[in-house]
């Protein structure tokens, strides 16, 4: 009897342990955008003063993460310039979403320090996911009512898309094989169908650019046409992902792709950019990203990576 006792008491200290051990490692802050957005949530440790009981303490600790919740999450940007508080005094609709979606803030710590008297809290409102701010404002996504849509939806010539000895190749690897006799070869439609091998994902480099992530980040021809935007994704899909991903290398970006289903991604170079948030690239890149995703509807799944500096 002693030894099973001793044994089960040995459980509940590993138990606890553990427990301790995952609250210290989960109770870290997330709050500049680029983490926010590749993690998918904000999360934020509020400090209580020193000298209370482990009631009140934890109950303060909470309220001051609830404000900095609302602070980091007003900040963001919806699109361009503007910001999900900007959004918030426009739209009764934004704002009425965006106050619904702070009560679902979820507790993912907490720690109370007896010596001094004074709690810490970990919260947390997940950006991405069932109960997150996309699943929240989804409707005012589809309907654009978050971030009007006044540009035109780009697609290709009937008789213009891109070279035959190209073959969809990345920006770089066009460089590498155009030559200047082929650079005058007239364009030629290539039909979706006889895509033997089409592209499935879409890496867009940005690196030469202050490109920021955002609740809404559009992809865009030269000529300020529509490639890629929140209409054009699956609605469980823009839930789960937004907009896409974001990482800082090639490497992360195709692994990031590879665990969403993508197995060949295609890699565009950004030529410019618009109000930081919309990602420009030219019309050869945006005639390729057309046909390819007519094949594997890479777009419709937001299979896309923004690569940042």
């Amino acid at each position: 009897m002693i030894i099973k006792r001793g044994i089960v008491g040995a459980v509940i200290l590993c138990v606890c342990m553990l427990h301790v051990a995952w609250a210290q490692k989960d109770m870290q802050a997330v709050t500049t955008p680029v983490k926010i957005f590749q993690k998918g949530y904000i999360q934020v440790i509020g400090g209580s003063e020193e000298g209370q009981s482990r009631y009140r303490a934890s109950r303060a600790a909470e309220i001051v993460a609830q404000r900095d919740l609302l602070e980091i999450l007003q900040g963001l940007r919806l699109s361009g310039t503007s910001s999900v508080k900007d959004g918030m005094l426009q739209s009764d609709e934004i704002n009425t979403s965006v106050q619904g979606f702070l009560r679902g803030a979820i507790k993912c710590g907490e720690k109370y320090h007896s010596d001094k008297g004074y709690a810490e809290v970990c919260m947390r409102l997940n950006i991405r996911g069932q109960g997150g701010l996309y699943d929240i404002i989804l409707p005012l996504l589809k309907d654009n009512k978050l971030v009007p849509n006044n540009k035109p939806a780009f697609k290709p010539p009937t008789a213009k898309l891109i070279p035959e000895e190209v073959n969809f190749q990345s920006p770089r690897q066009k460089t590498e094989k155009k030559s200047s006799e082929a650079a005058e070869q007239k364009m030629k439609v290539e039909a979706p169908s006889k895509l033997t091998e089409p592209y499935d994902g879409l890496i867009v480099d940005t690196r030469n650019f202050q490109f920021r992530p955002a609740l809404v980040n559009r992809i865009m021809t030269e000529k300020e046409q529509v490639v890629f935007e929140p209409s054009n994704i699956q609605s469980n899909v823009l839930v789960e992902r937004g907009c896409g991903g974001f990482t800082t290398n090639d490497n992360k970006a195709k692994a990031l792709l590879e665990s969403w289903g993508s197995k060949n991604p295609m890699i565009v170079k950004c030529v410019g950019v618009e109000k930081n948030t919309d990602a420009k690239i030219s019309q050869d890149d945006a005639a390729a990203v057309y046909v390819n995703n007519q094949k594997s509807n890479l777009l419709a799944q937001a299979r896309v990576v923004f690569v940042l500096k």
